[in-house]
């Protein structure tokens, strides 16, 4: 129903209430100090000064003060490197291309080894005493997805900051400011559906995994990826008439078979987990995504995937 909708392609969207409490980060305050140095000084020929005197700090340092001393953000980019696993039927055939297969399938393969691997050390990095919530992964995004489609559909945009991230929620809330007047939606969920592309469970983890910020200690991000199909209704109604004459003239129901790639995040911050959010709708990764990004690339090293988490947080 992300399509009746009318969610933003290519972001992802939640739509319940956590289970747990969901804590509020500040924004990143920054704040820059300016010193005027006068370059004519009376009884004293004109001086020059270079920037070499006087030390300023990096961005990269003013960012990493304002997070340790303050508040993180509540939220962090999309991770590079998120292998989303495309439908059988969408990817490069064994027969015609094998080698394209081959490289798709290995793909996969070796992000789902990283992305264990990360779980492992960001837990270690951290000093995680909790546990990483293997079993109560689905029951979390099947809370949120729920709750953020009847928030959305009811316009209930304190919800909506809750549930999701704050890009994701303005885009949200935009899309039910420019509703019309008088206009009326209900979101119902029916069912599940119980499909091989989610292994007949309605829900299925394409992808968990997780990284620390760099220079930042005991903060980082985890992010997990699923595969959704549900069939969904939606109606809407109209306001005709004012006063005691108002009434609702309702629209012929929708009901849709929906499949969805929803992305949740979580923020650590001073080794504290923060709640789970809505980050979004995702893309299935295509063969050209594993041509083209080079994270993707059998050669870059863990340093340089380290480097371009850095530079999409903005900590390089």
């Amino acid at each position: 129903m992300a399509s009746s909708l009318r969610l933003p392609v290519g972001s992802f969207a939640s739509s319940t209430r956590p289970t747990t409490m969901i804590s509020q980060y500040g924004p990143v305050s920054q704040i820059r100090s300016f010193s005027q140095v006068p370059q004519r000084l009376a009884g004293i020929r004109s001086q020059n000064f270079n920037a070499k005197g006087q030390a300023q700090p990096s961005l990269k340092s003013r960012h990493r003060d304002a997070m340790q001393s303050a508040q993180m953000p509540p939220e962090a980019p999309w991770l590079p490197g998120t292998f989303v696993r495309p439908l059988w039927r969408n990817t490069p055939s064994v027969f015609t291309h094998p080698k394209e297969a081959w490289r798709v399938q290995f793909t996969w393969a070796k992000s789902k080894f990283m992305d264990f691997g990360s779980l492992v050390i960001y837990r270690w990095q951290l000093k995680l005493t909790d546990t990483l919530l293997w079993g109560k992964r689905r029951q979390i995004v099947r809370q949120l997805h729920e709750d953020m489609y009847t928030a959305f559909a009811s316009g209930d945009k304190n919800a909506l900051k809750a549930l999701c991230v704050p890009s994701f929620a303005e885009k949200l809330i935009a899309q039910i400011d420019s509703r019309p007047a008088g206009q009326k939606i209900t979101w119902t969920l029916n069912s599940w559906l119980r499909r091989p592309d989610t292994l007949f469970r309605g829900i299925r983890i394409l992808s968990d995994r997780a990284t620390q910020f760099p220079d930042v200690p005991s903060a980082g991000a985890r992010q997990i990826v699923f595969c959704i199909t549900s069939r969904q209704t939606m109606s809407k109604s109209r306001r005709v008439g004012f006063g005691k004459a108002t009434k609702f003239v309702e629209e012929p129901k929708k009901v849709q078979d929906c499949r969805e790639y929803i992305t949740i995040q979580q923020i650590t911050f001073r080794g504290k987990p923060g709640g789970w959010r809505i980050w979004g709708h995702a893309k299935p990764t295509t063969f050209e995504d594993i041509e083209t990004d080079p994270y993707f690339r059998p050669t870059t090293s863990l340093k340089e995937r380290l480097n371009g988490i850095m530079s999409q947080a903005g900590l390089k």
